[in-house]
């Protein structure tokens, strides 16, 4: 294994770290949801869509992360990388785009949203 392949697994397992504690965190966004669900008062709501909106950011950065890694290996391809690997280094780099922009879209509408029902009205 290179030192390069080595770095970003370490750099993964604080990604899984990191993880854990956004889970924490949807986890107490989900206890001010369910409060303010039943109160109905502004400062739970603010405080879940805080947290949703700050989950989705760090979610968002870790994506570029992935996006740039996988760029880099499809980038490290040469004449003498078989088809498989080209094919999988490819779709990594695709899934990579694919998550980046659901990613986006759960950012903006957790920014712009008051409610994802009102995702279409704030659209247009």
């Amino acid at each position: 294994m290179d030192s390069e392949t080595l770095k970003e697994v370490r750099i993964e397992d604080y990604i899984w770290y990191i993880y854990i504690f956004l889970a924490v965190f949807a986890l107490i966004s989900n206890y001010y949801e369910r409060e303010y669900l039943k109160k109905h008062e502004k400062k739970d709501e603010n405080i879940f869509r805080t947290i949703n909106t700050e989950i989705f950011i760090i979610t968002f950065i870790i994506y570029l992360y992935f996006l740039y890694i996988n760029y880099k290996h499809v980038k490290r391809l040469d004449s003498n990388s078989s088809p498989k690997q080209i094919l999988l280094a490819n779709l990594g780099l695709i899934s990579a785009i694919l998550f980046l922009i659901g990613g986006g879209i759960s950012l903006y509408i957790s920014i712009v949203g008051e409610d994802e029902d009102d995702f279409f009205l704030n659209l247009f």
